[in-house]
């Protein structure tokens, strides 16, 4: 199956890809900026645009929240310009960030987003564009979707959060984004080996989308975010957060790598044919 998430835009291949789910709470701006960070480690240069207009928090999980003069609306509406808009992260160069507004105030259309977004990501010379959304199934999506070729559609394993990740994917079919990737943040593999949580099987069996990457559920990166540090960060990865995102970061880059390579090899195979 192929994994890569790019696209031809004015010349230069780059991906633009929304992070997305009409569930709230299942941690999309997390997996946002983590994947963010391995993609840039790997060599990528990423531009994040935070697009949750309702409850804006990349900011936050980047650290960067003292330093946020300007934001997305402002670079839509020609209030700053891209130098000016984006944030360049200072663990890694490669990586930039455009937050959002604390509120949405201006009305713009999506050409106009869709201009502002390819001029922004031409000025940082961005291979990949990650635009995060919010947990709602309100306009946002129409809004941004017209930039973007691919989705990366985040859920946990609850009930509530698969059938959000399945009305997602049929609203972004719809929206005319056709490449889309199921990520599983938050799974907990000793619930699933219990029988309390359904396995990855069903999982994509009830959204009848691609499983590009397992997120483990991670207290450390819970209490690290809180701190504006990334999975990178993580002096003890125990749980493998740090490597779920970097695994999940070579699988976009269409890398051939195993599915859940931080647990062993036992607990691997019963979880993948749980």
């Amino acid at each position: 199956m192929h994994y890569g998430v790019s696209a031809a835009h004015g010349g230069k291949t780059q991906s633009y890809c929304l992070v997305t789910s009409c569930k709230g709470g299942v941690g999309k701006s997390t997996a946002t900026a983590n994947l963010a960070m391995s993609l840039a480690t790997l060599g990528k240069r990423v531009l994040v645009v935070d697009c949750d207009f309702s409850n804006r928090s990349l900011d936050l999980i980047f650290g960067c929240e003292d330093k946020v003069l300007f934001d997305v609306c402002d670079l839509v509406m020609g209030r700053a310009t891209p130098a000016q808009a984006i944030l360049i992260d200072p663990r890694n160069a490669a990586l930039g960030f455009i937050p959002a507004p604390l509120i949405k105030r201006d009305s713009f259309t999506p050409e106009e987003f869709s201009d502002a977004v390819i001029k922004a990501a031409e000025h940082f010379c961005a291979d990949i564009v990650m635009i995060d959304t919010p947990g709602t199934s309100d306009d946002t999506l129409t809004l941004v979707a017209n930039v973007a070729n691919c989705a990366l559609i985040v859920a946990s394993h609850q009930p509530t959060s698969v059938r959000g990740a399945e009305k997602t994917g049929y609203v972004l079919e719809e929206l005319g984004v056709k490449q889309q990737f199921l990520l599983i943040n938050r799974y907990d593999s000793d619930e699933v080996l219990a029988g309390n949580r359904p396995g990855l099987n069903e999982l994509i069996d009830k959204t009848h989308i691609p499983l590009i990457g397992v997120i483990p559920e991670s207290r450390r990166l819970e209490l690290a975010q809180e701190k504006g540090r990334l999975a990178s960060e993580l002096r003890r990865d125990k749980e493998g957060a740090r490597a779920a995102f970097d695994e999940t970061a070579r699988r976009l880059c269409n890398e051939r790598v195993p599915l859940m390579s931080y647990v062993s090899e036992k607990k691997r195979r019963k979880l993948l044919y749980t």
